[in-house]
């Protein structure tokens, strides 16, 4: 089956927790009791912050020096919910995601993995204020280095700003490359 959104190669930590013999991944309403505090947290935050982005954009070029402050204020409170959010990471579980998308993600497996083995899992992208806590499905990669993982039970807000946060890596890169294209065009030929 296709993932019907695009990935972008992206190194994240990422835990991931095998369910217990008899645990069963949760439906939506669920998942939304069980999300631990810090996540909520995170994403209130981060659903905040892009509700007040698209009104600062409304301002003029005389309300600059509000727009700096409140962007100051929110780099802040970003800061405090990062250092939250590290005591969630567990490092006996982490591992490092190699491409990121709405749909999962490739990763390199830290233990060994059962083909259709679901999990618990813990995303961290504290660069672009996101923390995701959701439910997936291991599948093997055609080699033991690499595995995917799709998402079974995510928050539609969580897979927005996954998608969101994907989007902005891509234009980073694409930058990044035309950058690269342009020095190379502007070196001198011998």
């Amino acid at each position: 089956m296709t993932d019907p959104y695009f990935s972008v190669e992206y190194r994240a930590r990422v835990n991931l927790i095998p369910l217990e013999q008899g645990e069963t991944v949760p439906d939506v309403e669920q998942l939304e009791a069980d999300i631990p505090g810090p996540f909520r947290l995170i994403s209130e935050v981060t659903r905040i912050d892009t509700h007040q982005a698209r009104l600062l954009r409304n301002l003029d070029d005389h309300a600059s020096d509000l727009v700096e402050v409140i962007n100051q204020q929110s780099r802040k409170i970003d800061l405090v919910l990062s250092h939250v959010l590290a005591e969630q990471d567990d490092p006996d579980c982490r591992s490092y995601t190699l491409t990121l998308g709405g749909g999962g993600f490739d990763f390199t497996p830290r233990h060994p993995m059962t083909d259709g083995q679901a999990v618990r899992i813990k995303l961290f992208l504290p660069e672009y204020s996101v923390a995701v806590f959701a439910y997936g499905e291991v599948h093997n990669g055609p080699d033991a280095n690499r595995c995917h993982c799709r998402f079974t039970c995510i928050r539609e807000q969580d897979r927005d700003a996954l998608i969101r946060a994907s989007l902005q890596l891509q234009a980073k890169q694409l930058k990044a490359r035309a950058e690269q294209r342009a020095q190379q065009n502007d070196k001198p030929t011998s």
